[in-house]
């Protein structure tokens, strides 16, 4: 038996993945806040799982106000295309009861 923890995503870095993925750009972390409805604190500790687990990477801003620019990687983007497919099904799931 391993001490792996098993794999899952906090709801605000599913929320994070989703909105990276369906802007198919780079957010600021004023974007993400405003985008997923979410206040700092918890964009901050999604951003530290996400960036973790490898799914995005971040880069700042050459030009004042030196903002961070936050993207999905490689594999983030496979990752929130499947987050994204599952969210989907739920809510065809939902409008059919």
């Amino acid at each position: 038996m391993t001490n792996e923890k098993p794999f899952a995503l906090s709801e605000v870095a599913q929320r994070v993945l989703i909105v990276l993925g369906r802007e198919n750009r780079g957010l600021t972390v004023r974007e993400l806040v405003e985008k997923t409805d979410t206040n700092s604190g918890s964009i901050k500790r999604a951003l530290e799982e996400l960036t973790e687990l490898k799914l995005i990477k971040e880069e700042r801003e050459n030009v004042f106000p030196y903002r961070r620019v936050i993207s999905l990687t490689e594999l983030g983007k496979e990752v929130a295309k499947r987050v994204i497919e599952i969210e989907e099904l739920i809510k065809k799931v939902r409008t059919n009861d």
